[in-house]
């Protein structure tokens, strides 16, 4: 079944950049916080949106923002991301159906931070999830801000939730660390050619089909 496909995934001690014991707790332990179906630790909060994005975009795919952000992600999306053929459009969070106006057909998802750091908005995050939606496309947000002791955005329709655990998670400013909660609801083959990554053959592992093997965890796999 997917569900044991889910957590065979996340039992296995592959190679200890992509898996080990220590990560492994503390990956179980903020998917639980964030009511997801699994997470992935990463180096930095810079590391985890990019990789979240990197998964589904690929050179001439774009993606829709809101314009709220913090000073790294405002950089990597306007600059860093289009270097690499995937660009990013902004909008406004206060006009969603502004925002909806830029979506187009190799639009892959939709960020947003639930409360925009350091601006202290607070994001429409079910509207603009009934956005993404719509449009067959995932939404992505950053809860660094909040953290999941305050809002589960999974619980308000984001598939994909984001976090710098440098900040708020981690408490003391001591460690760098980000993290990716995959929370298992986005059903990635309803439209496979939007996704291919997901859904053809993954050559670098020996033709692995993620949606296929992994099931619901096929992101986060």
């Amino acid at each position: 079944s997917s569900s044991s496909a889910a957590s065979d995934v996340y039992k296995r001690q592959i190679y200890t950049r992509i898996m080990n014991p220590t990560s492994d707790v503390l990956e179980k332990r903020v998917a639980a916080m964030e009511g997801g179906i699994g997470a992935l630790a990463l180096a930095s909060g810079s590391a985890a949106t990019t990789y979240a994005i990197m998964t589904i975009c690929e050179a001439g795919d774009n993606i829709v923002s809101t314009s709220t952000l913090y000073g790294g992600t405002y950089t990597l999306f306007a600059h860093q991301l289009p270097r690499f053929g995937v660009d990013v459009k902004f909008g406004d969070h206060d006009d969603i159906p502004s925002l909806e106006k830029l979506i187009d057909k190799k639009t892959k998802a939709i960020f947003c931070e639930s409360i925009g750091n350091p601006a202290a908005n607070v994001v429409d995050v079910p509207e603009i999830a009934k956005i993404a939606h719509k449009h067959n496309i995932p939404l992505i947000v950053d809860n660094t801000v909040p953290s999941p002791y305050l809002f589960r955005p999974i619980e308000h329709g984001a598939d994909i939730v984001v976090h710098s655990l440098t900040k708020y998670m981690g408490g003391h400013g001591t460690t760098i660390g980000g993290i990716i909660v995959d929370s298992g609801k986005f059903d990635w083959t309803k439209q496979p050619n939007k996704f291919p990554m997901l859904n053809e053959p993954d050559p670098s592992y020996h033709g692995i089909i993620y949606t296929k093997t992994f099931g619901k965890a096929a992101f986060i796999s």
